[in-house]
């Protein structure tokens, strides 16, 4: 119970890595916040939480509107009186397109919530955080940030963004006693890989990129991201863990090729 009388906001919580970073948090005692963009999906995490004795609470809402984070944070901090750990796992990656293909909307719309949305929702809890003498963020990025990948420029670019927001609030935040780290995901069986978990032969051709031959298991990922949140790497900051079971880099076959040169999902 590393998170006992802890609270957590995780944010897109409501399914995939999100919400089973949720239920791990809460499994080890955390009270968590859970955020998805709409307020159903959020309650069927907190149910989940609920039943198996846990406390947690839905804070539904875009992670890339201010007022909406703001909201969540004062609604937190009224119910539990402080924020001890984030997890800003909420993300998108709605197409898979070549560049010169990508319109402006698209490219405007990942860029608000995988890089805007964690901005926003480190800048509200950090006087939470400052005040109590400390706290713990985690930024979920992607492997694909570190050597990008075929079809999905604006979803690469922004993951390569959240590695750097992390590195430098965690210069100026570290004197506050609070650690701002990243973990940064390869293939993963779930969540936005979904779609194509039902696909056993693009399964088996991504899998031949990772050293380990095989996706990771979203309790592989979780496990990481709880150390992080613990005191057990109070002395961890600004660094982006890879959690990719040794994955190579450029591969001739692109997620273009294995999708088709067809686009949105």
């Amino acid at each position: 119970m590393r998170f006992a009388g802890k609270v957590a906001l995780v944010t897109g919580a409501g399914r995939g890595l999100g919400r089973s970073f949720a239920l791990g948090l809460a499994k080890e005692g955390a009270m968590v916040a859970v955020n998805a963009l709409h307020a159903d999906t959020a309650q069927g995490t907190v149910a989940e939480i609920e039943a198996h004795g846990g406390q947690a609470r839905a804070v539904p809402g875009d992670v890339a509107q201010k007022k909406t984070v703001e909201g969540m944070i004062g609604d937190i901090a009224e119910v539990w009186g402080r924020i001890d750990i984030l997890i800003n796992n909420a993300g998108i990656n709605p197409f898979i397109l070549p560049a010169e293909r990508i319109d402006e909307a698209e490219w405007d719309r990942v860029m608000a919530v995988n890089v805007k949305g964690v901005f926003l929702c480190c800048q509200a809890v950090f006087p939470w955080m400052k005040k109590q003498g400390g706290g713990r963020i985690v930024n979920i990025s992607s492997q694909a940030g570190l050597t990008g990948e075929q079809g999905l420029l604006p979803y690469c670019v922004s993951k390569t963004g959240v590695m750097t927001l992390t590195r430098v609030l965690a210069h100026e935040w570290g004197r506050y006693g609070i650690s701002v780290n990243a973990v940064a995901p390869g293939f993963v069986a779930g969540g936005m890989n979904e779609p194509l978990m039902r696909k056993q032969e693009l399964v088996d051709t991504l899998a031949k990129r990772v050293a380990m031959g095989r996706f990771a298991e979203p309790e592989e990922v979780v496990s990481v991201v709880a150390f992080l949140c613990s005191d057990e790497a109070r002395y961890i900051n600004g660094e982006t863990i890879v959690v990719d079971g040794g994955m190579g880099g450029y591969s001739p076959m692109s997620l273009i090729d294995l999708f088709g040169r067809g686009g949105h999902g």
